[in-house]
């Protein structure tokens, strides 16, 4: 069976979330994503984990090229995510147990090869973290009946 390569995945992420601004964690931007560039004419900046913070503007979008292999790595995922980022992607070793990215809101994704590990992408939209239920709506809340008629 054939993997597929990390750019599979980064290319058609690019396409569906069309980042404005977008990080890249890690040493250097990839081809595919200073391809993209070049059409869509989208601010891309690379970032260091440490200089991760919300003192800067916060991009449409974040990519972290190097692979997740610690606790560190799952640290500055915590951090992407709790700035708010709309959307991040990121590709996982299989040392890290799946269920600390989902306890981070990250959805699995595809399985991918780069040069030295088999890898597994993970996503994060802040879009569809919390999907809005049935039952929590302000209609169903305290006085009912004052809803519409007053503003507080």
């Amino acid at each position: 069976m054939s993997l597929i390569s990390p750019d599979s995945i980064i290319a058609p992420w690019l396409e569906k979330t069309h980042p404005s601004h977008l990080w890249i964690i890690g040493p250097e931007i990839p081809p595919v994503v200073l391809d993209y560039q070049s059409y869509s004419k989208s601010k891309i900046q690379t970032i260091k984990p440490q200089a991760i913070s919300s003192d800067i503007f916060i991009p449409k979008a974040a990519l972290c090229v190097e692979p997740i292999e610690n606790f560190d790595n799952l640290i500055t995922l915590g951090r992407l995510r709790n700035l708010l980022i709309p959307d991040l992607l990121c590709f996982v070793s299989n040392e890290i147990p799946k269920d600390d990215l989902f306890s981070l809101a990250f959805q699995s994704g595809l399985l991918c090869q780069n040069k030295k590990q088999s890898l597994l992408s993970f996503h994060y939209s802040l879009a569809t973290y919390n999907h809005t239920r049935s039952w929590n709506n302000p209609k169903l809340w305290a006085n009912p009946e004052n809803w519409n008629k007053y503003w507080w």
